[in-house]
């Protein structure tokens, strides 16, 4: 008789990541879930040139939760799309291969969600780790349908590396949407709330890394990814109905680039985005 299916799906799409996807996986297959929570870990290698294919093989070898697939070279949003698509669980949960899912994380999201039915979508908190400086921020996200909605017209309003959603999205055809070069995220984010509500933790539960060496990182220029967020912000107004002048919003982020530091805070507070040093100390 087959094994009944799991709980949870953790998806990953991984292009050379051999230094850090071990930490990755570990991170998702070392978490302490409560009985009767079970997870499986989906792995696509979207043609990794370097070792990244030979620790995903081992680690599945070592584990059997660990499912692997090689693909040839494509993109983030199709290797996610596949990912979520050969996901068994009922919740589907992403974790970018360079970050780490901290202790608790996938337990408190699964209550959450079993929780709270009309919850499709749903992130945490994070904590930033520059590689460069090895400073480390906390960022919290409004927690609630509404603020969130009202953020997406300024900002992606969650952490794609701490996302789990529903895998009843994926059987209603939302799905990341292969067609999408980059901020596929974000265009999937915006269908899955035109099908239900969407929430984040109020705690820090996933560390990402922020460094320029990271291919899904460092593949986007800052000027075409403000442009492509500023249409999506747009697209976000107009779809939740928002006052017509948030659009101002969208407009402003093309050039928040060259925006002081200072004004980029004020932003943050007004947004209700909170950014302070990890583990605790006053919001900047």
């Amino acid at each position: 008789m087959p094994a009944p299916p799991p709980d949870v799906t953790a998806v990953m799409a991984v292009y050379n990541e051999e230094r850090y996807v071990e930490g990755g996986v570990r991170s998702l297959l070392d978490q302490d879930l409560p009985d009767g929570l079970t997870l499986e870990v989906v792995a696509v290698s979207d043609g990794s040139t370097d070792g990244t294919g030979a620790v995903l093989d081992r680690l599945a070898a070592e584990d059997d939760r660990l499912r692997v697939f090689h693909r040839p070279r494509s993109n983030q949003a199709t290797c996610l799309a596949f990912a979520a698509e050969q996901a068994r669980g009922r919740y589907v949960t992403n974790l970018d291969a360079d970050d780490e899912a901290l202790p608790g994380r996938l337990a408190k999201q699964a209550a959450f969600l079993d929780e709270h039915p009309k919850v499709g979508w749903l992130g945490t908190g994070e904590r930033r780790v520059d590689q460069d400086s090895g400073e480390a921020t906390d960022r919290l996200l409004p927690t609630d349908d509404a603020a969130i909605r009202r953020l997406s017209a300024r900002c992606i309003p969650y952490v794609h590396s701490s996302v789990m959603f529903r895998r009843s999205l994926v059987e209603r055809g939302v799905n990341y949407d292969p067609e999408q070069a980059f901020m596929q995220d974000f265009e999937f984010f915006l269908r899955a709330a035109a099908v239900c509500e969407v929430a984040n933790l109020p705690e820090v539960l996933t560390m990402r890394r922020i460094r320029r060496a990271s291919f899904y990182q460092s593949s986007l220029k800052k000027s075409r990814y403000n442009r492509r967020l500023s249409v999506l912000s747009a697209r976000a107004v107009r779809q939740f109905g928002l006052p017509a002048w948030y659009l101002a919003f969208p407009a402003a982020r093309l050039g928040y680039i060259y925006t002081p530091e200072s004004v980029r805070r004020t932003l943050r507070r007004v947004g209700g985005l909170t950014v302070r040093p990890a583990g605790g100390g006053e919001p900047r």
